[in-house]
């Protein structure tokens, strides 16, 4: 139901976000300030106006009524060529049409919670205003995540900011303990930031408040052991890789952060049975790399390559956490990290065309049964279930891996493709289906990663 109380509140918010707009508008017409400037100056007001929302609006149904019509205005702006304070960036932005869709999804889950909702707003409006303020005036180290360049300067603002904008609202509104405000903040401003360093073509501004409403959420239901321990398995995991790839090169910083946020995905939501297969396909390709790629060959591997690798498994996981029910898609998971790794080996090291003697086909499904060995073993030998689930993820995998190579070889897809291209992509979720059709329709023994261990 739309109240009075509704309509004034929308009246008043949409009044300052016109008058932001028009604001912005003129100072860019009358002063000469830089592109990003008028830009911050809209991301960060309005942001500051969005923090009321909650306090001014009940209902989501007006929060989306604002939100549709700014999001088509700024769609049309990008367009059309007009709105140049929002987009006379030279980089390419998606940012302010996904800022109000952002607003109205933060809304909606954090309904009852306003100190989640604040938490989320505060990073999305005042963090990444001040990182990319700060990042471009003062950055001297970069990085470089696909083609665009971000500062570890601009990292570490936003880094401090997102800790501080969560930790307030979370030690003044709610009752729990000091500790657990400290290190949730900590612990949830370090992986936005990660969010944040590796979203393009401004997707953190979707991103980035959504991971804060979910991981917050959910870490601030746990107790201090367990907020202590997330905290040192992601510094744990950041260590390990940061180490492993400064010193072979396979991935660049976007690709390594995209690592490891997948890494600790797969430590938190599951447990480091679910982990384990991500750290063993990792070191498989580490290790094939080392010794058989060509000089300089799929070196500094980047964050889009990394992240359509690893989606089809880590949605495998996503899915076994929301429905709580582990066992069913443990051995699925397994064949999809097994595939993307046969894959990944495929185009990344073993390079299947120099090989002499065997077929192309042949050669990939050997391939396949390697990464299937290399990802599946130890966990089969950690959980002992019957052979035949130790069989079924390699099964799956020596079907997709020459229909991989066929397609390549028949020029269906590239084989050569430093991004990951939509057979292999399709591929790895198929491995995953045939493991789980097998499971379900031939009775195949389950794998069950439960902690701790049934024996």
């Amino acid at each position: 139901m739309i109240t009075a109380h509704d309509l004034r509140g929308a009246v008043i918010l949409g009044g300052a976000f016109v008058s932001l707009l028009i604001l912005a508008e003129l100072w860019r017409r009358l002063g000469t300030p830089k592109p990003e400037h008028t830009r911050k100056l809209v991301h960060l007001g309005g942001g500051v106006a969005c923090l009321f929302f909650p306090f001014l609006i009940d209902s989501p149904w007006v929060v989306l009524a604002m939100a549709l019509p700014l999001t088509g205005l700024f769609l049309a702006g990008a367009k059309l060529g007009f709105l140049k304070s929002l987009h006379g960036v030279a980089r390419r932005s998606r940012g302010a049409e996904y800022y109000p869709l952002a607003v109205c999804l933060v809304f909606v889950l954090t309904r009852g919670r306003p100190w989640l909702y604040l938490s989320a707003v505060l990073v999305l409006a005042v963090a990444d205003a001040f990182a990319a303020l700060i990042g471009s005036r003062y950055g001297v180290v970069r990085y470089e995540v696909e083609n665009e360049t971000k500062s570890l300067e601009g990292s570490l603002v936003f880094l401090v900011i997102a800790f501080l904008a969560i930790h307030l609202p979370v030690l003044l509104m709610t009752d729990l303990p000091r500790p657990v405000c400290v290190l949730a903040a900590l612990l949830v401003a370090a992986l936005v930031t990660g969010f944040e360093a590796v979203s393009l073509e401004g997707a953190d501004n979707l991103f980035v408040p959504v991971a804060v409403v979910v991981i917050l959420g959910k870490i601030t239901t746990k107790p201090l052991a367990e907020v202590v321990f997330q905290n040192l398995s992601l510094f744990a995991i950041c260590l390990g890789v940061a180490f492993v790839v400064w010193r072979t090169h396979t991935l660049n910083v976007g690709g390594a952060i995209t690592f490891i946020l997948f890494a600790y995905g797969t430590w938190s939501l599951g447990n480091w049975l679910w982990a384990l297969p991500a750290f063993l396909g990792f070191l498989g390709y580490l290790t094939a790399w080392r010794r058989l790629a060509p000089p300089g060959h799929a070196a500094g591997v980047r964050v889009r390559t990394v992240a359509r690798a690893l989606l089809p498994p880590f949605a495998l996981l996503a899915l076994a956490n929301g429905m709580r029910s582990f066992p069913p898609l443990y051995g699925p998971y397994l064949a999809a990290t097994a595939a993307v790794l046969a894959f990944a080996l495929d185009t990344g090291a073993f390079r299947l065309e120099r090989l002499r003697g065997l077929t192309r086909a042949a050669a990939a499904a050997g391939l396949g049964l390697l990464a299937a060995a290399a990802v599946t073993l130890v966990p089969w030998l950690i959980l002992r279930p019957a052979p035949l689930a130790l069989a079924l993820p390699a099964l799956a995998v020596l079907v997709v891996s020459p229909v991989n190579a066929t397609l390549e070889l028949r020029g269906l897809s590239d084989p050569r493709a430093r991004d990951w291209t939509a057979a292999r992509f399709a591929l790895s979720l198929a491995a995953a289906g045939l493991v789980l059709l097998g499971q379900t329709a031939g009775g195949a023994p389950l794998w069950d990663p439960s902690w701790p261990l049934p024996w």
